[in-house]
C-alpha cells in the first residue's frame, strides 16, 4: 500500500490492491494442446509437464485508490468499472458513516446478477434504448437487451462499468483509461475513455468523464452510485426522511408500464414530478405507478448555455449531511432503488452461485449430473427444477453485513435522455471522430445545521 501527498497539501491518496482476477485457463490453450482434454487434466499435470507449452495466467490486479481530505471525508474508488465502493462524510454531530451502496469483496462487484451497474461508471450509453436497436448512417445496429430482455441499459452485460480499467495517480487526481474495442457490446468504433476522480479541500467530489471515438457512436456516460445519506445500511426508513430537490421544470414521459420515453417532454407542474420545491421522498414515492418509486428522467432547467449546472440537492434532515450535484449534461435520471433486487428472466440458468446462502434449490439432482455430463436431453428438465425453485431474494448483502433492500436508496445520475438516438428531437447522442466528449460531474457534500429546506 503506497500513500501519495496531494500537491495541494489538503489531502492524501493511497493506493492499494482490492482484489485479484485470474483470466480463464482456456484462454491460454495451444495450437499443439488440441487434443487435450482440459476437464480431466489437472493444472498441477500441466505445470509439471515441461512439455507441455503452457503457461500459467497471471492475475490481473484490481486496484483501489482512497482519496481523504482535511476535513475526514474518504472516498474510495477501484479499478473494476471505475467504481465507487466507499464514500465517508461526517454528519452535523462529527459523526462519520459510510453513505454509497457497495460490497466488501471483488467476487460480489464482479457478479452480474446481484451487481448489475451499483456504483460503476454507466456507459459506452447510460440509460437505455428501446429494444437494443437503432439506425445509423442507413446500417442497423443491434446491443444486447440486458434489461428484462427487452430494453438495452447502460452499455450492455459487458459495458464500462464491467471492465478493467487502467489508472495511475496524477496530482490530486485519480485517473482511469479504457479503450473499449470497435464492435464491443454491438456498438460501432473503439472509443477511448478517461475518467478523473478529485476530492478538493471543500468536500467536492469531482468527476471529470472524457471519450473519443475512431468512427461516429454512441456516447453517453454517468456514474451509478447509490447513496443513503444516513448510511448505506439505514435503509427504506430513513431513504423516505431524505428531501429531495430537483432543477427541472420538465421530464421525458414515460408509461408505468414502460420505463422507455415515448418522445413526448411534459411540465412537472401539479404532479409528483414535480421537485422544484424541496419535497420528501416518503410523501411521494408510493404514488409514483405502480409503486416502485422514481426511476424517471428529468429535464434540467439549465442557469446557462454551457458549462455546469445545478442538478438536484438531497437533505437528510436527522444527520444534517447535504448533497448537492452539478452537471453540464441536458438531463438527468432521478432513481430511488425501487428496481434494486434481482429480476430473473426466464432464460437464465441458475446454479448455485447465483443464489443466497439463505436460499438454497431443491432440483432433481440425476438430471443436473446428466446435464453436466453432457446430456442435452436433461437441460430443459434441469433449468425447469431450477426455476421453479427460484425465490425472489429479498434483499443484497452488502458491506459490513448490511441487507440492501428495495427502495433502500437513492441515485442521481445527469446524463443525456434515454433513447437519445432514436428521437431526432431530443439532444444529439452522437460521437464523431475528432470530437471530445466531456461530461463533468460534481458531487458536493455538507452539513446543514437547522432545518431551512
Amino acid at each position: 500500500m503506497d500513500s501519495y501527498g496531494c500537491r495541494c497539501k489538503n489531502g492524501v491518496i493511497i493506493e492499494g490492491i482490492f482484489g485479484e482476477i485470474y483470466p480463464d485457463l482456456l484462454q491460454y490453450k495451444t495450437d499443439r494442446e488440441e487434443a487435450l482434454d482440459y476437464e480431466q487434466e489437472s493444472l498441477g499435470n500441466l505445470v509439471g509437464d515441461s512439455n507441455q507449452a503452457f503457461e500459467i495466467p497471471k492475475p490481473m490486479t484490481i486496484k483501489s485508490y482512497t482519496m481523504i481530505n482535511n476535513n475526514r471525508m474518504e472516498v474510495t474508488v477501484i479499478t473494476w468499472g471505475a467504481s465507487i465502493i466507499s464514500l465517508k462524510c461526517p454528519d452535523k454531530f462529527g459523526h462519520t458513516a459510510d453513505v454509497v451502496l457497495g460490497f466488501d469483496d471483488l467476487k460480489n462487484y464482479m457478479d452480474p446478477i446481484f451487481n448489475p451497474f451499483i456504483g460503476c461508471v454507466l456507459g459506452r450509453c447510460a440509460n437505455r434504448i428501446r429494444n437494443g436497436f437503432f439506425s445509423f448512417k442507413d446500417k442497423d445496429y443491434q446491443l444486447p437487451k440486458n434489461d428484462s430482455n427487452i430494453h438495452h441499459l447502460h452499455g450492455g452485460t459487458n459495458g464500462f462499468g464491467r471492465q478493467i480499467w487502467n489508472s495511475h495517480i496524477d496530482g490530486c487526481s485519480v485517473v482511469m483509461s479504457y479503450l473499449s474495442e470497435d464492435g464491443e457490446e454491438g456498438y460501432p468504433g473503439a472509443v477511448l475513455a478517461t475518467v478523473r476522480f478529485k476530492l478538493t479541500p471543500d468536500n467536492k467530489l469531482e468527476i471529470h468523464m472524457r471519450a473519443t471515438t475512431s468512427k461516429s457512436t454512441i456516447v453517453n456516460m454517468s456514474h451509478g452510485s447509490l447513496f443513503n445519506l444516513a448510511g448505506h445500511d439505514a435503509g427504506e426508513v430513513e431513504l423516505k426522511q431524505h428531501k429531495i430537490l430537483l432543477n427541472c421544470d420538465r421530464w421525458t414521459f414515460a408509461d408505468y408500464t414502460d420505463p422507455i420515453p415515448t418522445g413526448a417532454i411534459r411540465g412537472v407542474g401539479g404532479t409528483v414530478m414535480d421537485f422544484r420545491i424541496p419535497r420528501l421522498l416518503g410523501e411521494y414515492m408510493a404514488k409514483v405507478p405502480p409503486g416502485e418509486g422514481y426511476d424517471h428522467n428529468f429535464c434540467v432547467t439549465k442557469n446557462w448555455p454551457s458549462g455546469s449546472s445545478f442538478v438536484a440537492r438531497a437533505l437528510h434532515m436527522k444527520s444534517g449531511r447535504v448533497l448537492e450535484v452539478y452537471s453540464d449534461q441536458p438531463g438527468v435520471q432521478f432513481y430511488t432503488g425501487g428496481r434494486l433486487l434481482p429480476r430473473f428472466p426466464s432464460t437464465t440458468f441458475f446454479t448455485y452461485d447465483d443464489c443466497p446462502h439463505e436460499q438454497k434449490l431443491q432440483t432433481d439432482y440425476e438430471h443436473i449430473n446428466d446435464y453436466l455430463n453432457g446430456n442435452n436431453e436433461s437441460a430443459e428438465n434441469v433449468e425447469e427444477a431450477l426455476l421453479s425453485n427460484v425465490k425472489p431474494p429479498q434483499f443484497l448483502r452488502g458491506k459490513k453485513g448490511a441487507h440492501y433492500k428495495k427502495n433502500c436508496a437513492f441515485s442521481i445520475q445527469p446524463q443525456n435522455y434515454p433513447n437519445a438516438i432514436n428521437y431526432a428531437h431530443f439532444p444529439c447522442a452522437i460521437l464523431h471522430p475528432g470530437q471530445v466528449y466531456c461530461h463533468d460531474l460534481t458531487y458536493k457534500f455538507g452539513v446543514q445545521l437547522a432545518n431551512y429546506m
